[in-house]
């Protein structure tokens, strides 16, 4: 077993709640273990092009607005725009979690063509497992980390404006409109399905929402029956859904990724879509002589030097003290035993119920056929000897058994084998084996068997 010290570390009671747009970037504190947001966002007028342009312009933007709102937290879940990454999805083969990243950077590289790609995906079950693959350029992503330092914010997640699949169990339509453009995803199975960001002109978003639509497996377009458009209402948009045989419903809400993915870290679940590798927290540096093989290994041959030795003196004395115990309990009663036993053994000839040895005889005479095919030279009953279990060669004679020794004479073998099936289906008779077999007409035969005794 080994240890980790580099995974020791404190659940934040609040994290920073931060959700990027084109026009706007808003800000709200979500606290405490049921990931409750504060009451109102701050939003302050930097949207996505504004941190690509100038990244330290628009952190130092963030810095001032959440200083004057009061909010200390700097701890942050980022929610980017849809529209910043490149989508695709495919069916989820069955390999190990290393290998599956290579397996991604291979989709990636053949779908997109765009080199040093940051990638993050959700997987989602439509009767086979599938996911969904984002791909984040690498300019994109310099630009948010540039913007979150300047902003002085320590980043926990950089994930998707997206909403939860969780929340929607049933297949969903998301649309969020926009400005000249309408950002769309598609919520079945616990994932997302698909993402797309589609120009807001009326043919064009017919168009390309059809063709979106088409690119769904069966399963999840044949039940895809309800849609949500977050934002102000949009009649053209309502009518559009509506000629898709779509019902939309709950229009005027707003997307709540940002807050829910810092619900999901303040619970220690991993966010859909997650672009951030965390770094080394604090307690690598204090335990990183530690954090070696070498390390481990010299503070589990100390802890064992030390603690080992004692832990098996204590159980010994724990476990010499209860059977001492126990056996002061049983030591009257086992001597009682011993001595009936042996009286037993003593004095057995004198009050046998029945005679056991006259028994025999009997079961003898009775496997005897009537004919004169068989006769008897001698019928012998000696002590049965048992070989000890513990081995060296070891025996002792049997108080229950007996050997049982026929010496006699057969004209033919038929007689002898009826002999043998007779005795065998005899009560108490076992080990029946012919040891002597000589001569022919008639044949000289020797054959013993084990008697058990019984005792009423």
């Amino acid at each position: 077993m080994t240890f980790d010290f580099s995974k020791i570390h404190l659940r934040p009671a609040s994290i920073l709640a931060l959700t990027l747009r084109a026009d706007s970037l808003s800000a709200r504190c979500v606290r405490g273990a049921s990931g409750e947001p504060s009451a109102e966002p701050v939003r302050i007028a930097v949207g996505a092009d504004a941190v690509l342009a100038d990244p330290a312009k628009a952190g130092a933007a963030l810095a001032a607005a959440l200083e004057a709102a009061g909010i200390k937290e700097r701890r942050c879940a980022l929610a980017l725009p849809p529209s910043w990454v490149l989508s695709t999805s495919a069916d989820l083969p069955e390999v190990s979690p290393e290998d599956l990243r290579g397996y991604f950077e291979l989709r990636a590289e053949r779908e997109f063509s765009i080199p040093d790609l940051v990638l993050a995906h959700d997987t989602y079950h439509v009767g086979t497992p599938r996911a969904t693959l984002a791909a984040l350029p690498p300019k994109r992503m310099e630009a948010v980390s540039a913007f979150l330092a300047a902003a002085g914010c320590r980043t926990l997640s950089i994930s998707l404006d997206l909403p939860c699949a969780l929340d929607h169990p049933e297949p969903t339509l998301h649309l969020i409109p926009g400005k000249n453009r309408v950002e769309l995803s598609v919520t079945c199975g616990g994932g997302t399905a698909a993402i797309r960001t589609i120009s807001a002109e009326p043919a064009t978003l017919a168009r390309e929402l059809r063709i979106t639509l088409g690119r769904l497996p069966e399963t999840v377009r044949s039940q895809l029956k309800r849609a949500r458009i977050y934002g102000a209402p949009d009649e053209s948009l309502t009518a559009l859904l509506e000629k898709l045989g779509i019902t939309p419903s709950e229009e005027g809400c707003e997307s709540q990724a940002a807050p829910g993915a810092a619900r999901l870290l303040l619970n220690e679940t991993p966010v859909p879509f997650e672009f951030f590798t965390p770094e080394a927290n604090r307690w690598k540096e204090t335990f990183e002589r530690f954090n070696t093989l070498r390390g481990r290994r010299a503070i589990a041959s100390a802890a064992a030097v030390v603690f080992l030795p004692i832990l098996a003196f204590s159980f010994r004395s724990h476990q010499e003290a209860s059977l001492n115990r126990e056996w002061a309990t049983l030591k009257p009663s086992v001597a009682e035993l011993d001595t009936i036993q042996q009286k037993i053994r003593q004095f057995r000839p004198w009050f046998e119920p029945a005679p056991q040895k006259l028994d025999a005889l009997r079961s003898v005479i009775a496997a005897f056929p009537e004919r004169g095919d068989l006769w008897t030279r001698s019928v012998q009953i000696s002590p049965y000897i048992e070989k000890s279990d513990g081995g060296g060669g070891r025996s002792a004679p049997s108080s229950t058994a007996s050997l049982v020794t026929i010496n006699g004479f057969a004209q033919n073998n038929a007689s002898l084998m009826s002999l043998q099936g007779t005795l065998s289906k005899q009560a108490g008779v076992s080990a029946l084996q012919v040891k002597q077999l000589r001569g022919n007409n008639p044949s000289q035969f020797s054959l013993t068997f084990k008697w058990e005794t019984h005792h009423d």
